[in-house]
């Protein structure tokens, strides 16, 4: 049992680092779609200015496993290459982004800058998955008491979140609600990484961040990877803000 229960700990230790991050992958080819190997992708948060550099394997493939959440800039240069550059590329938490580009023959000084791209399917993973971004959490109407799970209720499946319990029991006016017609206890709500579990009222998380401090809302409903875990309803990963290089505030 001891060995078990050792296992199972070390089985788990791993999960909280795919929620709490993002992944940025993607291929590099040339104009006749042969792989590049040997080409340098940088990639910088555009809020923070953090940057990460790898390079493509024999194959031209890059990978990025453990980006923090947050909009990207992508620059890739290979010798004998025109170097390639996209901006804005998103990239949010218990999510892979693919990013691929073909690379043209020029002189290295010479660079292409695609600005903005479209959105692209989900095709690194087979998770029922939606995301409540910064943008609306910031701009969309908040009923009273400024909760996130009141946004909950707009996405397909979720029941119409709603207050449970008096202040003493649910002080911080965690509401309920169901997915998929599941009951609402079995949904597993994250921060961070850390299971938000209330064992006496387990239909309600038992710490509920304030609305200014989220980044983002994930929400898994179906074909749950493993990572996800403990979740019959809905696996809710929240992502608190880690600062950026620019000085910002609300006040009510």
């Amino acid at each position: 049992m001891v060995r078990l229960l050792l296992l199972a700990a070390a089985a788990a230790l791993p999960s909280c680092a795919q929620i709490l991050y993002g992944g940025l992958v993607g291929n590099i080819a040339d104009g006749s779609d042969a792989a590049v190997p040997g080409a340098t992708v940088t990639v910088v948060h555009e809020q923070t200015s953090a940057t990460r550099t790898g390079v493509t394997n024999e194959a031209g493939v890059y990978q990025f496993p453990t980006l923090t959440p947050g909009t990207y800039s992508v620059t890739i240069r290979r010798g004998g290459f025109r170097a390639y550059a996209r901006t804005g590329v998103a990239v949010s938490a218990n999510n892979t982004t693919r990013v691929n580009a073909t690379l043209q023959l020029g002189e290295v000084a010479e660079q292409i800058t695609v600005k903005a791209d479209a959105l692209a399917l989900q095709t690194e993973g087979a998770e029922v998955r939606r995301e409540v971004d910064r943008a609306t959490l910031e701009n969309a109407p908040i009923p009273l008491g400024r909760n996130y799970q009141s946004l909950l209720g707009t996405l397909p499946g979720v029941s119409p979140p709603q207050n449970a319990h008096s202040f003493p029991a649910n002080p911080s006016r965690a509401l309920r609600f169901s997915v998929n017609g599941t009951s609402d206890q079995a949904n597993n709500i994250r921060i961070d990484g850390a299971s938000s579990y209330n064992p006496n009222l387990p239909h309600v998380s038992a710490i509920n961040p304030t609305l200014e401090s989220l980044e983002a809302v994930n929400v898994v409903t179906n074909s749950f990877d493993a990572e996800q875990g403990l979740a019959g309803g809905a696996a809710i990963n929240l992502q608190i803000k880690s600062g950026s290089n620019q000085v910002h505030g609300s006040a009510f």
